[in-house]
């Protein structure tokens, strides 16, 4: 990193001293034969002489006359064919070494307001797809340990979209930082199959979980584990939201048995195709007013169906959500936290709580968001 910031250095000095070596040039060129009754007689001309001389074109319809004009010439012409191939070669071999940095996903990634996707399994593909079709779809920058020429030929798919890569451990501050997860709005930590066993998955998503909230402590985070053990660990170490794999299976099972519209509303729901599930905020002239009022307001303005609100509660301190007698692993993000000087950190995090078809009568509270079945 150091060689190559001290080469981005050099050619920005190199660009910049032969800039001003030929404006200046160019000026005095202008002031030598402004006077001698030559062709250059202006700053303009004289600018214009100093591309097609220092790109060796030389038109010949604007020349120096005077002596002092020509010695400039000349030095300038040195310059021009000893200065713009070397500047010309940096700036190229910097855009190669960029795109194979950017190919094998070495590249910082300089994106704001995105969403990261941490992890690599065979549900990624339905991941993606569910991020790209949403109203807004997001900047997704994929971090996981899959080599580059495999991710290369995953992307493909994505061509035309703004997918883009980091290799590297997940669990790793600094390849969070090259991801500028600093600056990410959302992060996804997916059950990965990249990195070592399944069994194994788990213990890397808490890890991603506390990496993830230290570099950034405004994202939500969103974590996906095995078993449900796991959950609280990933909670304590700062997930927003903690999604346990197959959780849903034995709804789904026995509703196909006995229930199958019930079965086929749910799959509509999570497939982002047609009607679909949404979060959309309140209008503030809704504050105080009844669940019923909020749900003509969404029907007759939006022809959506209002099923519930979300409330972002009053969160607690790391003190009060680990557990009295701390597990091995709750110890340990305790102490990373402690480490971090951020022993306060979930503080700042809001819990959100789930409020279905609350009634009609209900009174819509601030921090409240509004859960709709819409197109």
């Amino acid at each position: 990193m150091l060689r190559r910031s001290l080469t981005r250095t050099f050619g920005f000095r190199l660009t910049v001293s032969s800039a001003l070596v030929f404006t200046v040039g160019a000026v005095g060129v202008y002031f030598v034969e402004r006077g001698a009754g030559g062709t250059i007689s202006s700053l303009p001309e004289a600018f214009y002489w100093l591309l097609v001389t220092v790109a060796t074109v030389g038109y010949g319809d604007f020349t120096p006359v005077t002596i002092g004009g020509r010695v400039i010439a000349s030095v300038l012409i040195v310059g021009g064919v000893a200065l713009v191939p070397i500047v010309t070669a940096k700036i190229a071999t910097s855009a190669v070494t960029r795109r194979l940095m950017e190919g094998r996903g070495l590249e910082k990634i300089r994106a704001r307001n995105h969403t990261l996707v941490c992890g690599w399994n065979e549900h990624l593909d339905s991941i993606l797809d569910n991020l790209i079709d949403g109203q807004s779809p997001p900047e997704i920058v994929l971090v996981n340990s899959k080599a580059a020429e495999d991710m290369n030929q995953f992307l493909l798919k994505y061509k035309s979209e703004k997918v883009r890569f980091v290799y590297g451990d997940f669990t790793n501050e600094a390849v969070l930082e090259l991801a500028n997860a600093r600056q990410a709005s959302a992060i996804i930590v997916v059950t990965d199959t990249a990195q070592g066993s399944i069994s194994d998955a788990d213990q890397r998503a808490v890890l991603a979980a506390l990496a993830a909230r230290t570099v950034s402590p405004k994202a939500r985070i969103c974590v996906e584990v095995t078993q449900p053990s796991t959950a609280p660990h990933a909670r304590n170490a700062g997930a927003t939201e903690v999604i346990v794999r197959g959780e849903h299976d034995p709804f789904l099972l026995t509703s196909a048995a006995t229930a199958e519209g019930v079965l086929l509303a749910a799959r509509r729901l999570f497939s982002h195709q047609g009607n679909r599930l949404q979060q959309n905020p309140i209008p503030s002239e809704f504050i105080g007013k009844k669940f019923a009022d909020l749900s003509d307001y969404f029907r007759e303005k939006h022809n959506a169906i209002l099923i519930g609100l979300v409330h972002r509660a009053k969160s607690l301190g790391v003190e009060e959500v680990l557990a009295g007698d701390y597990s091995a692993i709750d110890d340990f993000i305790d102490r990373k936290f402690k480490e971090a000087g951020k022993e306060y950190l979930i503080s700042k995090l809001e819990t959100p709580q789930a409020n279905l078809n609350p009634g009609a009568e209900y009174i819509i509270r601030e921090n409240e968001v509004a859960l709709v079945v819409a197109n």
